[in-house]
């Protein structure tokens, strides 16, 4: 008879960076050794805060599983999650009451762990995040609002713009509904 050993504890937070995607994008064959040990040559000096899922899409590297399209930022964000086993979900502000989601949080706090609110219910808050490994937030989270955490991989440019463009509209409704 088998027996498993499952490690129930978590991990402890960490934000995605370059050189662990780019090992699993080679892992994954979906990236040259050559061509991430390059890359990884290349940014070595740099310091910037972009998140590893776009300096892979600037490469503008072939998609192996599909010759005629590039791995851009959606086909990344599609398999981070799948690596990940989380749902992927592409953002439509259209399809988001901004003025619901952004009295989960504060922009700040949003800002800080890269996660966009996304819908809420009586039972479920659906929280986007391009940072899969950083757990944090979510409990504490949980505690304050007393409902369930859904997680959802979303890109990480689409967070960082909708972020920006959800609080500021709602403060602008906040403002025009005091006067």
């Amino acid at each position: 008879m088998a027996t498993f050993n499952v490690n129930t504890q978590r991990q402890p937070d960490r934000r995605l960076d370059l050189k662990q995607v780019l090992a699993d994008l080679v892992a994954d064959q979906l990236v040259a050794q050559e061509a991430a040990d390059q890359l990884l040559k290349n940014r070595r000096s740099s310091r910037a805060e972009v998140h590893p899922l776009v300096v892979v899409a600037d490469q503008k590297w072939k998609d192996p599983r599909q010759q005629k399209k590039l791995l851009h930022l959606e086909a990344l964000t599609q398999w981070l999650a799948e690596k990940n086993g989380l749902p992927y979900l592409h953002i439509d502000p259209f399809k988001i009451d901004f003025a619901t989601v952004t009295k989960v949080m504060s922009n700040a706090y949003a800002e800080s762990y890269r996660i966009l609110p996304v819908s809420v219910t009586t039972r479920e808050v659906t929280i986007a995040t391009c940072e899969p490994h950083v757990h944090e937030w979510e409990d504490q989270l949980r505690q304050v609002l007393r409902l369930d955490i859904k997680r959802v991989i979303a890109n990480p440019l689409d967070i960082q713009s909708y972020l920006v463009e959800f609080y500021n509209l709602a403060r602008s409704v906040k403002g025009a509904t005091k006067k």
